[in-house]
């Protein structure tokens, strides 16, 4: 069985699939006869760029033209489909760029009249390949060409084409191919080749390759090269790999009802399954994506529902998330990924982002966003911790990270001996800030905060080595390792004032301002601290016996 990409290329344009609105204004044009002399053909690949050239070679060139369409029976139809016609000159520049080849193939081609067809054509494949020198060669030529002379360029990569040649062509974009339409020419090829095909295929072929024609036709090649001639969605499996966009629906389903255990069994079941963990993060950004499509989009989320299998595992998740949380979802998931290139273990990166989001830390700026607090545990263990309580701030908001300096006095926690030698420390009331932001929330915030200023290197290389630890009345907390990186900050107003308006931005508020003291290393190594006291200063509680 041949390829099925080219055994089913369309030889008119009423062939071309998803297209109609670039092969209309082509087949009117030829029909009144009013020719360019240069055309840019840009967008994705296997959409039928090279193939509407072709055509369009084959109608201006047909001796019988039927309203624009090529007859494919004149001679001159027959010469240019056997590939027998000299004048049609197709040239692919991604491994002819350099000007020589240009100079020959084009330039100097170019001043001959045609050997048999009433035009010259020349189809540029991949034509942002070209070199700038191959271009400039070109410039002269594409401006003012022979009258019989045409020049077609194909690209998946406009913006690589210079301006001025873009200004000298008539520009045509492709889109991709929509879903039903692939559906609707694969069934075509199945029932001409004779075989059977579960619909459920046929969807899933289309959702893989996202409108890419070519793609989709030869995976269906590959279906029919498996010797069945009744293909299922079983069969199918063995050369589509089943797809792993349920099991991300499936963990943020688990996340959106905030069921952290359940997420972290879920991962641990994954891993035990074999399942590699690293592209799940690529399927839990496309879930998230789907869902950022279908927010306050009724049509969309119909659209999803009625698509494959993993569609519809996402469309089950309309509505779970808000977008403000969708947008974090994303950057959280993008963060951790990056970390697991650079080292930090997959699972634990999967966990940190799947928890992150089943305790709603990802819900920056929204009523009711922060976590609840950790209930108490109520295990074997003769040592339990238990929040403490604060009368004037409602549980939930907590600021699990203690700031090293606090604008509001802050009750610490005094421990006592026993006479049986127990620790018995009072409760600590955690700081948390007045409108609902905490350190958590600005920690998830703070790469994009970086990112955002990348261009100051300077302030970047400080910013990186400072660490958020507490944020009260309005105020973030630093702790800066130099009292230089302190000075730099905080003495300079310029420099104060880009950090406060970029981290607003980034936070989504008026204002945040910005406050800091020097943590020298040596001296927190020093200070005499038990494993329980650390727990205890981080959350507050006490030891019961």
């Amino acid at each position: 069985m041949g390829n099925l990409s080219r055994t089913y290329r369309p030889s008119r344009f009423a062939d071309v699939t998803g297209q109609s609105r670039v092969t209309d204004v082509l087949r009117k044009a030829v029909e009144q006869n009013k020719l360019g002399h240069a055309y840019l053909f840009s967008g994705p690949r296997g959409v039928g760029k090279t193939t509407i050239a072709r055509i369009f070679a084959k109608a201006v060139n047909c001796l019988d033209s039927d309203h624009g369409e090529p007859c494919l029976k004149c001679a001159n139809c027959q010469r240019i489909a056997g590939q027998a016609a000299i004048d049609i000159i197709e040239m692919d520049a991604a491994s002819h760029s350099g000007v020589e080849n240009v100079r020959e193939a084009i330039v100097e081609h170019v001043r001959f009249v045609p050997a048999g067809l009433r035009f010259k054509v020349y189809i540029i494949d991949e034509a942002h390949m070209l070199s700038t020198q191959a271009w400039n060669a070109l410039l002269k030529t594409i401006e003012e060409p022979p009258a019989y002379a045409l020049f077609i360029f194909a690209t998946t990569e406009r913006h690589k084409v210079p301006a001025t040649i873009v200004s000298r062509c008539q520009r045509f974009e492709f889109t991709r191919i929509p879903v039903q339409d692939v559906v609707n020419r694969l069934k075509e090829i199945a029932d001409k080749e004779g075989f059977k095909v579960q619909a459920e295929v046929f969807q899933t072929i289309a959702a893989r390759t996202e409108g890419c024609l070519r793609d989709a036709e030869n995976m269906l090649g590959q279906l029919f090269g498996l010797g069945e001639k009744n293909i299922t969605a079983d069969l199918a499996s063995l050369v589509m790999p089943p797809s792993r966009l349920p099991i991300a629906a499936e963990l943020l389903g688990l996340a959106a009802k905030r069921q952290i255990p359940e997420v972290l069994t879920k991962i641990e079941e994954l891993e035990q399954e074999g399942v590699n963990l690293l592209p799940l993060f690529d399927d839990l950004l496309t879930a998230v994506r789907k869902l950022m499509l279908t927010v306050d989009a009724p049509d969309r989320s119909a659209t999803l529902s009625q698509g494959d299998q993993g569609d519809q595992t996402v469309a089950k998740l309309v509505g779970a998330f808000e977008m403000t949380e969708l947008l974090n979802i994303s950057l959280v998931l993008m963060e951790r990924r990056r970390e697991v290139k650079q080292g930090l273990d997959v699972r634990f990166a999967l966990e940190l982002a799947m928890c992150a989001i089943a305790s709603s830390l990802t819900r920056i700026g929204q009523s009711g966003g922060t976590p609840p607090p950790v209930a108490p545990s109520s295990g074997s263990s003769t040592t339990s911790f238990s929040q403490s309580k604060t009368p004037s701030v409602e549980p939930k908001v907590v600021n699990k990270i203690r700031p090293v300096t606090q604008s509001a006095p802050v009750e610490k926690a005094e421990v006592q001996t026993a006479p049986s030698g127990k620790i018995e420390p009072q409760p600590v009331h955690a700081s948390v800030s007045t409108d609902g932001l905490t350190v958590d929330q600005i920690l998830i915030a703070w790469p994009k905060f970086l990112e955002a200023l990348e261009n100051n290197k300077s302030l970047l290389f400080i910013l990186k080595l400072c660490k958020p630890i507490g944020f009260e009345n309005g105020k973030l907390i630093l702790s800066f390792q130099y009292p230089y990186h302190q000075q730099t900050i905080l003495k300079n107003a310029k420099n104060l004032r880009l950090i406060e308006q970029t981290l607003g931005t980034v936070l989504n508020r008026p204002s945040i301002g910005i406050e800091g003291q020097v943590t020298a290393a040596e001296e927190e190594q020093a200070k005499p601290q038990t494993t329980v006291g650390k727990l205890l200063e981080a959350f507050g509680g006490q030891v019961s016996s």
